[in-house]
């Protein structure tokens, strides 16, 4: 017999409270576990919501028939914006007469999260919707809780999409530094995009208070203390989302057309 070790590659994901956080704890897997480790570019958790002030209609059939009892179902409606995007949905029931039963309409709820969980236009989570149902029809034989549910999932994927937009999440930062390194440190946050809202400066030190995007913080612990020869240090913490700047909007859109995730769904029962 022959007996061989087979080295095995695992991609992993960790969560933590900042760069630095996520940087200790890949340090401890290296020093405990005598693991190799490479870490990538941290994932920025972006969001889709609908333009401002935007409305898509839908009108959703979804029907199929292979020979023996079919899949029916139909739905009508709109989508719109909330006031507030980080809100999750607002699923509102307009449909008359019993045009729909309760069960069903459920279903259409079920699978309209579930396509706001995968994301639309980016594939990244849908927040801040109106989804309002209007009306639909029915087949005493071929309607059931699954062809509802791929009924909403529709409407969302092949409607919502039309006025989607992508939100980018920004934190509000606090910087301390010495009075020295106030102008580069300035600088160096008006290239990350940043907007400075505040300058405190005290018995030497400086406290310099902005908002800048997520995805342009990291490293910035490393460029700080390069800047500041050590003795610079910042806080951060989540302040809002905002729509996302075209460029980059689409090359997020490009990525995930690139996915295996999008043309999975695209070789699917798409189209409806």
């Amino acid at each position: 017999k022959q007996w061989y070790q087979r080295r095995v590659a695992i991609t992993a994901g960790i969560l933590g409270m900042g760069e630095l956080h996520l940087d200790v704890y890949a340090e401890r897997i290296r020093r405990e576990y005598g693991c190799e480790v490479e870490t990538g570019e941290p994932t920025v958790n972006y969001r889709e919501t609908m333009e401002p002030g935007s409305a898509v209609d839908f009108e959703v059939t979804y029907k199929r028939q292979s020979g023996g009892r079919g899949q029916y179902a139909h739905i009508e409606g709109t989508i719109t914006p909330l006031e507030d995007s980080t809100t999750p949905y607002e699923f509102v029931n307009s449909t008359k007469g019993g045009a729909i039963p309760t069960t069903l309409i459920k279903s259409v709820e079920k699978g309209m999260v579930e396509a706001m969980q995968e994301g639309a236009l980016t594939g990244n989570r849908i927040t801040g919707i109106k989804f309002e149902l209007k009306d639909g029809k029915t087949h005493p034989v071929d309607s059931s809780d699954f062809t509802f549910s791929k009924a909403g999932y529709y409407a969302i994927k092949e409607h919502f999409v039309k006025k989607a937009i992508a939100l980018e999440p920004w934190m509000e930062i606090e910087v301390h530094i010495p009075d020295d390194f106030s102008g580069a440190v300035l600088n160096s946050i008006s290239e990350r995009r940043g907007t400075t809202s505040n300058l405190e400066v005290s018995d030497g030190q400086t406290v310099i208070s902005a908002s800048v995007p997520l995805k342009e913080m990291f490293g910035y612990t490393t460029k700080l203390r390069s800047m500041t020869r050590g003795l610079g240090e910042f806080t951060m913490e989540f302040k809002k989302y905002e729509a996302l700047e075209t460029a980059d909007e689409n090359d997020l859109i490009s990525l995930y057309r690139d996915s295996d995730q999008y043309k999975k769904q695209q070789s699917s029962e798409f189209g409806v």
